[in-house]
């Protein structure tokens, strides 16, 4: 690094100024760093496109930093790979470049800050640490990233549809109140350019959000933070690739948090999970209704155990009134559980000859006995009035596998403290664990804390009371699915006036049933928990396959095609068989899909799931077909998808 050593040279002479550039192992991406009358500043090419312009680096300090001059720089090559508990891919490549700048305020014993800036063929990270020890306040988040254009930009939205498109110019002014953008933010740069905005390794500060600078920048901020220091911040990436589905296949994210805290996570199991909340209030042919009862719930087990669904999720109400501080999380509910038609929930008294009274450790061991487990859902209220470490160790006893939790309150520095505590808790216990409400948003923590298994940092789908669009699912996936895995609630099958029969399910699912099939595999999880009632799926049991078998734990996935607001087209392999999911917006797709990754010299049966003719998003939402035929590698199949529809293949080598 000669213009590092001459930039040292530079900082003992005149203190203030310095240059240096870190490219990528493959040199695909460039950083230019540089000190500037005491200040950091960075810049970014990707594969010789200018992306982001001279921007600030740092942060803003209660007691303000004063210029730095440079103490010392380093750079590191990495080459290695790992293997995740669970993930996209079952190998992860980590290929970077590193450059560490030590920094100390311009006089005599001045603070220090060193300032990492890591290079990957396909992204930047920066992140700093704060190595003089003690407790001290960071005010605010001072990363700036300065686009060299006005880029067009999409953006998260909390659990509502995204923003977007957006020109960054127009980020600040159009997008009014702060709490509506969230990261990530999604940019396309050029035909063949695509950047992302977004976090990794979110552990001791607060999450952050985006505000826009003019002409065409953007500043993280992240709020008021108490640390104890020698302490790391999160990084702040910027994800890099010639097309928008090259974010979704990148790890950066995982590989920018620390190796596994598990000592033994082979009780982690990833997989399918059916959820008693959207089914009830449904009547079936039979004459049965659905409640939040014993009888309801075997009847999901027995489904389950049948087809192999490997959870069942028990949400709120089991313990007793979901709000109340009175409920004990680790007490069967006592009293019925009953809905109006207006989705207001009620609690009366249980008749005295209650035959089948609420007895969830008796379900549990029910549900083992069929090799189904059970996931408990847990309000914020009960973690916080019972002691928690209790309540897991009884759910651990009874054998539950895992928890939903739901409605944490608090917010800044002190949510991410609380959810790191609740994470490692449940992993102490062995059980995974589900945030819903707003949670953290997902930073590849997962590779750290694997049970911590998904998490409903998006617009679910059939789990709010705002419309959710074929588009919303067509944006979701390539912007709030580039932090990790969702909980998005895809997977209803029953689509026809769902929203009338059972009080909550708020309004219609606008959506094919082939593209409820297709939706789950997209979206990346390692649970999918899917909605409908077991006899919506036995009557689409053909269909249902399609999921079934899925395990939500991927050797490889590959994007095959997509546009952002428009469709995606997602392949997930599993030892030699292929999951192929397409969806698309309410404008319909015809799609061409090029087989040239399977195996060379194999041949597979492929089952095709298509939208049938006449099907609609809204008018005829249930109408599909199935066909089977040979293919082999190179081969194409021509999908055809309805407004807002989907397609789906499973492929499987004879």
């Amino acid at each position: 690094m000669k213009k590092s050593i001459i930039g040292l040279l530079l900082a003992g002479l005149a203190g203030l100024g310095w240059a240096t550039e870190l490219t990528s192992p493959g040199e695909m991406v460039r950083v230019d760093v540089n000190l500037v009358r005491g200040s950091v500043q960075w810049s970014v090419k990707y594969n010789g496109i200018q992306i982001v312009d001279a921007s600030l680096l740092g942060l803003i300090m209660e007691q303000p930093f004063k210029r730095f001059m440079l103490l010392r720089s380093s750079e590191t090559t990495v080459d290695d790979t790992w293997k995740p508990v669970w993930d996209k891919f079952s190998l992860i490549r980590n290929h970077y470049k590193e450059l560490t700048l030590e920094l100390q305020e311009a006089e005599v014993a001045g603070r220090k800050l060193v300032v990492v800036v890591r290079a990957y063929d396909d992204s930047v990270a920066v992140r700093y640490h704060l190595p003089d020890a003690g407790e001290v306040v960071v005010l605010e988040d001072n990363t700036h990233f300065m686009f060299a254009g006005d880029f067009t930009g999409w953006c998260a939205n909390g659990e509502r549809p995204n923003y977007g498109p957006q020109s960054v110019s127009k980020f600040e002014t159009d997008i009014p109140k702060p709490n509506e953008r969230h990261f990530p933010l999604t940019l396309k740069v050029a035909e063949e350019c695509y950047a992302a905005v977004l976090e990794a390794a979110i552990y001791d500060f607060n999450y952050m959000s985006p505000k826009g600078v003019a002409p065409n920048g953007i500043r993280t901020m992240m709020g008021r933070n108490k640390v104890t220091a020698p302490i790391a911040t999160s990084w702040r990436v910027l994800l890099l690739g010639k097309t928008p589905g090259s974010l979704i296949t990148n790890n950066a994210l995982v590989n920018l948090n620390p190796p596994c805290q598990i000592k033994d996570p082979s009780w982690i199991e990833t997989g399918l999970s059916l959820w008693d909340w959207r089914g009830w209030g449904a009547t079936t042919s039979d004459g049965f209704t659905y409640e939040l009862d014993m009888k309801s719930w075997r009847r999901q087990i027995d489904f389950a155990s049948k087809y192999g669904v490997k959870y069942l999720l028990l949400d709120a109400n089991w313990y007793g009134e979901e709000f109340s501080e009175d409920s004990n999380p680790v007490t069967s509910r006592s009293t019925l559980c009953v809905q109006n038609d207006d989705g207001n929930i009620l609690f009366p008294a249980a008749p005295a000859d209650w035959d089948d009274p609420i007895d969830v450790p008796a379900l549990i061991q029910y549900a083992a006995d069929k090799n189904v487990k059970i996931l408990l859902y847990i309000n914020d209220r009960a973690q916080v009035k019972y002691n928690f470490e209790k309540t897991l160790a009884t759910y651990k006893s009874w054998g539950a596998a895992g928890i939903k939790y739901g409605f944490m309150r608090g917010k800044g520095q002190q949510k991410v403290l609380d959810t790191r505590k609740i994470v490692e808790a449940c992993a102490r216990h062995q059980l995974v664990c589900d945030f819903h409400d707003s949670p953290v948003p997902p930073s590849g923590d997962r590779r750290t804390w694997p049970n911590y298994i998904t998490r409903e940092f998006c617009h679910a789908q059939a789990d709010a009371k705002r419309s959710f669009s074929p588009t919303t699912f067509c944006t979701a996936v390539f912007i709030n699915m580039l932090a990790g895995p969702l909980d998005m609630s895809n997977g209803m099958f029953a689509l026809n006036g769902i929203e009338k029969g059972r009080p909550r399910v708020f309004e219609p699912i606008n959506s094919t049933v082939v593209a409820e099939a297709a939706r789950v595999l997209i979206t990346f999880t390692g649970m999918a928990i899917v909605a409908d009632m077991p006899e919506a799926y036995m009557a689409k049991a053909d269909l249902f396959k399609f999921l079934g078998t899925m395990p939500m734990n991927w050797d490889e996935t590959i994007i095959l095609g997509g546009a952002i607001g428009e469709y995606i087209c997602t392949a997930r392999r599993s030892g030699q068989k292929w999951w192929i999911g397409t969806a698309c917006n309410e404008q319909g797709l015809k799609h061409q899909i090029k087989l040239d990754f399977l195996k060379k010299g194999a041949t597979y049966t492929a089952t095709i799931y298509e939208d049938a003719p006449d099907a609609d998003y809204i008018k005829n939402r249930e109408a599909y077909t199935v066909r089977k035929c040979e293919v082999k590698r190179g081969d194409v199949i021509a999908a055809t998808l309805a407004q807002g529809g989907g397609h789906a293949i499973f492929l499987e080598p004879k």
